[in-house]
């Protein structure tokens, strides 16, 4: 560690950075004596961090056990990608038509950002920029909303990074440039449905890859809320 983590929230960050950037294999415990050694930190603002962590989703804890991540487990998946499908599409149907020129030129750049970084092959560069994109087109939302954004997102950058990881998945496709000028139109209800689409192929392709055996039904639920094609959903993220 280069920086010293003087704060539980501090420690927390760090934890998730870690996790999110896959230090760690899903399902694996962790031991809070070599987090403390690796950290530099306490027990005390070692648990603290590990129980927020919990309270976001991102790890789980038992009595009298060791905390320990996630698991790929499908129905905890599909719940998480319906729910951002949801919410997703919905502040993009109430913030995209209220962006101006200004906002839309930011949201450009990190389109531009995110080429730059999938021809280098760069994933924490790739997803940095991924996720400023898509920041960029909900700033005229709620704050209750942008909070049950945020905590569903945060949670689903963790299978994200598995689906971006895998050497047959391309980082890059037309969806992002469909989503961008869908926003420069000012097409809330458009930009809501390709968003949908656009998560709906991330959350299908980890099934595929990770648990072909299992059905995403909550995926394909609600989408069939949101589009009236539902087999658009099924379609290959390579397209």
């Amino acid at each position: 560690m280069t920086r010293r983590l003087n704060t539980v929230g501090q420690i927390r960050d760090e934890l998730r950075r870690l996790i999110l950037k896959g230090a760690f294999e899903p399902g694996t415990y962790l031991s809070q004596v070599r987090l403390t050694e690796q950290l530099g930190v306490g027990r005390t603002p070692l648990r603290e961090a590990l129980r927020m962590l919990q309270q976001e989703g991102l790890i789980q804890a038992e009595h009298n056990k060791r905390p320990r991540l996630r698991s790929f487990d499908p129905e905890v998946i599909d719940a998480n990608f319906a729910e951002i499908i949801l919410l997703a599409s919905l502040a993009a149907a109430v913030s995209v038509p209220r962006l101006t020129d200004e906002d839309i030129n930011p949201i450009r750049d990190w389109l531009k950002q995110m080429r730059l970084a999938s021809q280098r092959r760069d994933l924490d560069g790739w997803k940095q920029a991924d996720e400023k994109f898509h920041t960029g087109m909900f700033m005229y939302i709620s704050a209750p909303l942008a909070r049950s954004l945020k905590r569903a997102y945060d949670q689903n950058k963790y299978y994200l990074r598995f689906v971006i990881s895998r050497e047959n998945m391309p980082w890059e496709n037309k969806q992002h440039e469909m989503i961008l000028d869908a926003c420069a139109s000012r097409n809330g209800d458009l930009a809501a449905k390709l968003l949908a689409r656009h998560v709906a192929i991330a959350g299908i392709s980890l099934f595929a890859e990770a648990m072909p055996e299992s059905e995403p039904g909550r995926i394909r639920a609600a989408m069939r809320l949101l589009v009236q094609k539902p087999e658009l959903i099924g379609q290959s993220a390579r397209r």
